[in-house]
C-alpha cells in the first residue's frame, strides 16, 4: 500500500533507506517483551499487565499497550525506540534490525484480558484550603496567580489532604478520568505520581476552541506556558488555544485528544528540551505530520517552568532599569531648581 508520507533526513548517504507508514507499523507491531527477551533482559512481570526489565534503572513494560517508560532517564516509546534505548543505535538501524529480524519476533496481539484490568478512579481527598498549592506554584514555580485561580476555578486544581497539588484529567463529557499529584514540598525528596485508576489518555488540559494545540510534559509546564504570556499582557494570544499535558513522553493523551477534538488541524511541541523530549517530538512529528501542521517550539532551557523564571529575571532587570532612568531624570529637574539665583 502506497504510504503517504516518507521519511529521510537531511545530509544522509545515498544508501539511506527510506521507510513508508507500513514499515513503521510493521516494526512498532513487534512484542516488546519478546524483543527484551531475545536480547537477553530479564523480564519480571508486575501483575497481569505490567512487567518490569531487571537491571535498567525501572524501566517497565505496558504489555496491554505494548509501550514501554524508564523512570530514572524519562525514556519510554515503543519497540523503535525500546531498540535505539537499549543499543544506543540510529533510528534507521533499529527500523532495519526489525523488519528484518520480522520472522524471528512475536508479534503484539491486544488482550481484552489484559485492557479491561484497570482499577477503579479514585480522586485523592480535598484538603479544606488552597493555600500551599497557591505558595508553591507562585512563589517556588513562579506561576501567574490567574492561571492558578482559571484551573481552581474549573475544578481541575485542588490541594489534597496531604497538602500536594492535583492536576485533574477530564474526559470530552467533563468526567474525571486522571489526576497527576505533586508534592509542594521544596526541602527533601518531594513525590510525584498519579492517582489510583488514572487513565492517561486522558491529560490535564486548557480546552480550547480554535484550531491549535500546543502539548507539554508536566502540568506545570502547561501552567508556566500560560504565565508567560499572562506576565507579558498576552493572554489574550492564547485565550482559545488547545494546551495539554501529556504526562511524559507518550503520546497516549496525544491521540486521544486529536479524536475528541477533529478540529484541530496544527499542533505546537513543547516538549522539554532534553534526550527524551527531544527524541519523542522526533516521533510525534514523523507519526502526525502527514496531517497536522507542526512546529517545534524551541528554547534554551530545560523546560518551559524554566523558560518562565529566566524570564521573569529579565523583566525584572528591565524594570530596575527603567525605574533607574526615572529616577535620574526628576533627579536633575530638582537640583535645576534648587540652584541659586
Amino acid at each position: 500500500m502506497e504510504s503517504k508520507a516518507r521519511y529521510a533526513r537531511a545530509g544522509a548517504p545515498a544508501n539511506y533507506q527510506i521507510y513508508n507508514d507500513e514499515d513503521i507499523a510493521k516494526a512498532n507491531a513487534v512484542s516488546i517483551p519478546d524483543l527484551a527477551r531475545s536480547k537477553g533482559y530479564n523480564i519480571k512481570d508486575v501483575n497481569q499487565r505490567w512487567a518490569e526489565v531487571k537491571g535498567q534503572g525501572g524501566l517497565s513494560i505496558d504489555k496491554a499497550g505494548n509501550r514501554w517508560y524508564c523512570h530514572s532517564t524519562r525514556k519510554g516509546g515503543g519497540p523503535i525506540q525500546l531498540v535505539m534505548y537499549l543499543d544506543g543505535s540510529s533510528w534507521q538501524d533499529a527500523m532495519s534490525e526489525l523488519l528484518n529480524g520480522e520472522s524471528s519476533y512475536s508479534r503484539y496481539v491486544p488482550s481484552k484480558e489484559l485492557i479491561v484490568e484497570k482499577k477503579d478512579f479514585v480522586l485523592p481527598e480535598k484538603n479544606n484550603t488552597y493555600r500551599h498549592i497557591f505558595a508553591y506554584l507562585g512563589q517556588t514555580r513562579k506561576i501567574h496567580q490567574e492561571v492558578i485561580k482559571e484551573f481552581v476555578d474549573k475544578k481541575l486544581l485542588y490541594e489534597n489532604n496531604k497538602k500536594s497539588c492535583v492536576f485533574v484529567g477530564i474526559d470530552k463529557e467533563g468526567n474525571q478520568k486522571y489526576a497527576c499529584i505533586r508534592s509542594t514540598n521544596t526541602n527533601g525528596a518531594s513525590f510525584k505520581g498519579e492517582a489510583s485508576g488514572s487513565d492517561k489518555r486522558f491529560g490535564f488540559a486548557k480546552i480550547g476552541s480554535n484550531d491549535r494545540l500546543t502539548i507539554v510534559e508536566a502540568p506545570i509546564d502547561l501552567l508556566s506556558y500560560m504565565s508567560i504570556y499572562h506576565y507579558h499582557g498576552l493572554g489574550y494570544k492564547i485565550q482559545n488555544d488547545h494546551i495539554l499535558s501529556l504526562g511524559g513522553v507518550s503520546d497516549v493523551a496525544l491521540k486521544q485528544y486529536l479524536m475528541d477534538h477533529p478540529e484541530i488541524k496544527q499542533i505546537q511541541m513543547g516538549l522539554d528540551n532534553d534526550t527524551a523530549g527531544n527524541e519523542a517530538c522526533n516521533d510525534i512529528f514523523k507519526q502526525y505530520s502527514s496531517k497536522y501542521k507542526i512546529k517545534r517550539i524551541s528554547f534554551k532551557e530545560k523546560d518551559f517552568n524554566e523558560v518562565l523564571k529566566a524570564d521573569l529575571v529579565n523583566m525584572n532587570l528591565k524594570k530596575v532599569e527603567q525605574l533607574q532612568t526615572q529616577l535620574a531624570e526628576p533627579a536633575n529637574e530638582l537640583n535645576h531648581e534648587c540652584e541659586p539665583a
